[in-house]
């Protein structure tokens, strides 16, 4: 799909379209589960190699999503399928 876009409005307004399209993933509880879990892991693995007891506390956040998800679906604030 090619753009031939040559004027700032014309940019504003595909912009506007582009953030419709990708909002209801952008905006999305999972996602940003998802997000803190990949940061728990990272911090979880930094911490463990600095020799601090407290990764444990990251691994078991990152360990403890996956029954949170499933919790969050059962409740109905995440929908079937995920991605």
């Amino acid at each position: 799909m090619v753009h031939d876009i040559k004027s700032v409005r014309e940019a504003a307004v595909e912009l506007r379209q582009v953030w419709r399209a990708a909002s209801g993933f952008l905006l999305s509880i999972e996602l940003w589960l998802m997000v803190l879990v990949a940061a728990s892991m990272v911090a979880g693995f930094w911490l463990a190699f600095m020799g601090q007891p407290c990764c444990l506390l990251a691994f078991g956040f990152a360990l403890g999503y996956p029954a949170l998800r499933v919790v969050l679906h059962l409740k109905g604030r995440l929908a079937w399928p995920f991605f």
